[in-house]
């Protein structure tokens, strides 16, 4: 028998009965905006977003010029974030941010100062965490809603940012069931109400059968899987994005921050409760929600898995 820790870790975000698609946000603190949890994991993440920007930046990395003040304005908030916050990892000196070392991780350093540095903002900014980061502008005469200015999108949940870019909300979310009738309404008044710079943070999941941090949608689980209540736990992971929204004062820009928590299946039933909250949410799940989260081909195998715990 599994000993079981008496507390769950952070960010299960499943839904109680009966299904309902929100918003879900929550206000966090200036001290909550980034999360550093774990070294190791943060170690490794930041080493595989290097990775991945060395190796296809065009793909991970894309700006509007009309971004470009709301990116300086990002990269000037995430310093001032970090350096008070994070003073252990981050320091500000002489136009260079230095990103300590501590186990796992060499430390690296960065100039600050746009007059040396020719690299965008956002592409800087986005070097310093592990988050992801996403630029949008409000409405204009181009633009009839609010809409995709820049990115740097380094580990997607199944889709890539050369499919979203320069898309306003309402294209972006034309895949996600019920957006259209339960979601559009509600976020676009969201966004345009939202006070400037107070933080919200909201979460979601999905189960995906490899553990990639970068899952650009190119490879969607098949319909015939090997997947079963024997081998679930060895071939699943639960995939959480803790996003959080911030409206920049200088340009009314909104800058989404994206950050992936992955856990192996076989790990998450260790902690009380979780098994059966995730066999539940699962359970409840619309079909057309099924398809989009890709879990219609292994759904009653993992739920067989998950009600043994």
């Amino acid at each position: 028998m599994n000993t079981r820790p008496s507390q769950t870790p952070p960010h299960f975000p499943f839904e109680e009965p009966p299904f309902s698609l929100s918003m879900g946000l929550l206000k966090v603190p200036d001290s909550k905006w980034f999360e550093i949890d774990d070294l190791k994991e943060r170690a490794l993440q930041l080493a595989e977003k290097k990775k991945f920007l060395a190796s296809i930046h065009d793909d991970i990395f894309m700006a509007d010029p009309s971004a470009l003040k709301a990116s300086i304005d990002t990269l000037n908030l995430m310093i001032a974030n970090l350096i008070t916050y994070q003073p252990d990892l981050y320091s500000h000196k002489d136009d260079a941010i230095k990103l300590k070392p501590h186990e796992g991780f060499e430390g690296e350093e960065f100039i600050t100062n746009l007059k040396k540095n020719t690299i965008h903002p956002l592409d800087l900014a986005a070097k310093l965490v592990q988050e992801d980061l996403i630029v949008m502008l409000p409405p204009n005469k181009k633009q009839k809603g609010w809409w995709l200015a820049a990115g740097s999108l380094a580990f997607p949940s199944r889709w890539n940012l050369k499919d979203k870019f320069r898309k306003n909300m309402d294209d972006i979310h034309a895949p996600v069931p019920f957006y259209k009738d339960q979601l559009k309404t509600p976020t676009n008044n969201f966004f345009d109400q939202m006070p400037c710079d107070e933080i919200f943070a909201r979460t979601n999941w999905s189960l995906h059968d490899k553990p990639s941090l970068r899952q650009d949608g190119t490879q969607p689980i098949e319909e015939k899987t090997s997947i079963n209540s024997k081998n679930a736990g060895e071939c699943l992971w639960l995939r959480v994005e803790r996003q959080t929204l911030r409206k920049l004062k200088g340009t009314g820009a909104i800058l989404f921050t994206i950050r992936i928590h992955l856990h192996p299946l076989k790990e998450i039933v260790k902690f009380k409760g979780v098994a059966k909250r995730l066999s539940e949410a699962i359970s409840i799940l619309p079909p057309e929600t099924q398809a989009y989260k890709q879990t219609k081909a292994f759904a009653s195998s993992v739920r067989e898995y998950l009600n043994q715990f």
